[in-house]
């Protein structure tokens, strides 16, 4: 019988390429990886095997009978290894390696095993497989019994595939259809023409199917920096979650880069990355997983000595510059540890808590190790579900503008209100606004919900209703984002015009933190909503440390005094000594006050006394919805004779 070797030859030269492409590089050790290493070793032998074997069975007479039964038992057994570790292969790729089906795909796949091994190594004894008779080869009774073996296990890849939509991409499942459906065919094929050495080339076209579907080992690097990705970073730890391991994560966030992109180049910050990168995994020896950004992460299996090692040096190494083209940069670090299953349970809850301890980092301008905690994984979930709300509450319209009555010393009547978003959901309830404000301001949704605020109040005001009460005007709050945009002044003019309010109807409200942001910006924005009519106050003050300082540079009507001030003003001798001067000082530069947060008579008072103007808080009201502020109102004239007699009495 004449073999035609030709495919043979093509299946080593195909598997050549791809151990070289696979094992030159840095590659990550899952469960799939080490079953399609397997692969690619099983390949090259039966290959390799199958085309020795070609020669020695046509010169049976020639070689020893041992090397003859030797070769084409490694052929056979590499061979039909072959296709059942291609199936364990998919098992892991699709995720049924687990729970009771894991186990029984276990026993059936060493069960198979097993058989095959009984026929391949008895087959010198029985020439079950094949045998040699008179220096010519034959094919043994059983097998056929390996071919059906190899059709089953092919046919049980495909039935994987089908029932694994949430672990395949589509191209993935198609990719994987059409390389069983051609192996399939070259096994029949080679089984009907046995002299046509064809399954070997097959099973090499397999290997260059599955290396760039489902095996490419540049899906687990980030290849810039030559280490391992969130997707490993994930990966590994879901294996540490299943053996129930205990383990720590030490993450670590830098600043600094964002100085160096906008005056050294943006290249030159990616060539800084990179060094300090190299640097960290030469001192270490811990596996270092890049998540994004800045953020790395070492995941430590030796208990709490390992993290302080690594901490410790990371500490030390980031007290010294780093030099990048002869410059000197300094980089601040920022450290976090999380201990599993302790803190987080799964990986997206390790990936929580990270990023919000490091956030917590910055926040506090920490250089300590701070360890998280379940309270951080339970903030996470709760910010994670309130963007959620947030983003549904824009889609849907869903936020609610509350109105808080401002009463007037001078008009003795509530002529001034302040605008108050407020949001509801269905299962969380109300949602304070001083948890969901800063959620909107970090996510950037903010910016929607302050146009869609601010559109709320002009239709108020436009629908009319506020006609027959006198009100001056109503205070709106702008974010500090808000403040930062270019066309703000543009956008809330063109709301204005849109609902034909008049310009002198807002008061927009600015906190401290947001006269931190980019001053000339600001400038320009107040400049041209002020010379339309609006006015301006600053909000919250009493709350920092140079609050004198805004009132100089930037052109405010108003102050609000901070709810905490004035109650510490009720509380404390030198507080309402503060409290007075500084009310005083105001006073001189002829700006408008406004108390917050009055709850009493006796602090109302004392406020008025001190030369407060405008007085705002719950000893007159709440802040309420629309219909009832308008009922407020209405009765607002009997509301003051109660509340604000000793003001007629005076």
């Amino acid at each position: 019988m004449g073999y035609i070797i030709h495919y043979d030859i093509a299946a080593i030269f195909v598997c050549i390429v791809i151990n070289v492409l696979y094992f030159s590089k840095k590659r990550f050790a899952t469960k799939a990886n080490r079953y399609f290493e397997i692969m690619c070793v099983l390949v090259a032998v039966a290959t390799v095997t199958d085309t020795i074997s070609v020669y020695t069975i046509t010169h049976a007479d020639t070689f020893p009978i041992v090397l003859n039964y030797i070769i084409n038992g490694l052929f056979f057994l590499s061979f039909n290894t072959l296709q059942i570790v291609y199936f364990r292969f998919m098992v892991t790729i699709t995720g049924y390696d687990t729970g009771k089906i894991g186990k029984v795909i276990n026993v059936v796949t060493i069960t198979v095993f097993l058989y095959l091994l009984f026929v391949v190594f008895f087959t010198p004894l029985t020439g079950h497989a094949f045998s040699f008779k008179n220096g010519v080869y034959h094919q043994g009774m059983l097998l056929p019994s390996l071919y059906i073996v190899a059709y089953v296990m092919l046919a049980s890849c495909i039935l994987l595939v089908m029932f694994s939509r949430l672990h395949l991409t589509l191209f993935q499942r198609f990719s994987s259809f059409a390389v069983i459906i051609t192996s399939t065919a070259f096994v029949v094929l080679q089984f009907v023409i046995p002299n046509l050495l064809i399954s070997n080339f097959a099973a090499s076209l397999l290997l260059v199917v599955l290396y760039h579907s489902l095996q490419n080992p540049d899906e687990y690097l980030e290849r810039d920096l030559k280490v391992f990705n969130q997707k490993a970073f994930l990966e590994y730890t879901e294996r540490l979650f299943k053996a129930d391991k205990k383990f720590s994560v030490l993450a670590f966030d830098m600043e600094g880069f964002a100085f160096v992109d906008q005056y050294m180049g943006v290249e030159t910050g990616n060539e800084l990355l990179l060094k300090v990168v190299d640097e960290c995994k030469e001192a270490r020896k811990g596996e270092l997983y890049f998540l994004g950004g800045t953020q790395f992460v070492y995941i430590c299996e030796k208990g709490e000595k390992e993290v302080s090692q690594h901490a410790e040096w990371l500490r030390w190494r980031f007290l010294t510059p780093f030099m990048i083209k002869d410059k000197k940069v300094n980089l601040t670090i920022h450290l976090c540890c999380i201990h599993c299953p302790e803190v987080a349970k799964t990986g997206e809850q390790i990936m929580t808590s990270v990023d919000l301890s490091l956030a917590e980092c910055k926040r506090n301008n920490c250089n300590e190790l701070f360890y998280a905690t379940a309270e951080t994984i339970e903030k996470g979930q709760r910010v994670s579900k309130i963007t959620h709300i947030l983003q549904r509450a824009i889609q849907k319209d869903e936020f609610m503008v509350f109105f808080q009555p401002i009463y007037s010393a001078k008009d003795h009547d509530f002529t001034v209100a302040e605008a108050l978003v407020r949001l509801k959901d269905e299962e969380m309830g109300f949602i304070p606004p001083g948890e969901f404000i800063p959620i909107a301001e970090e996510s950037g949704l903010i910016l929607e919900i302050g146009e869609i605020v601010f559109r709320k109040v002009c239709e108020f005001i436009a629908s009319g209703a506020l006609r027959a009460f006198n009100i001056r005007y109503i205070e709106v709050n702008l974010s500090m984002v808000q403040c930062m945009q270019e066309n703000l002044h543009t956008r809330m003019i063109e709301i204005m015009d849109e609902h034909k309010i008049p310009y002198n109807m807002i008061d927009f409200e600015i906190t401290e933190t947001s006269m931190n942001t980019n001053n000339k910006l600001l400038h320009h924005n107040m400049k041209n909503l002020i010379e339309c009519g609006c006015t301006f106050a600053a909000d919250d003050f009493g709350t920092g440390l140079s609050n004198a300082d805004y009132l100089i540079k930037f052109p405010f009507e108003v102050v609000k005094l901070d709810r905490m001030f004035v109650k510490a003003a009720n509380e404390d001798d030198k507080a309402q000594k503060v409290l007075f001067h500084t009310a005083s000082m105001i006073g001189s530069l002829e700006l408008k006050i406004v108390a917050e947060g009055v709850e009493t008579k006796e602090q109302a008072e004392s406020l008025l006394d001190v030369g407060c103007e405008f007085l705002q808080g719950f000893y007159f009201s709440p802040p309420i919805p629309p219909e009832e502020y308008i009922a407020f109102l209405t009765k607002s004239s009997e509301f003051l004779k109660e509340k604000m007699a000793f003001v007629d009495a005076k």
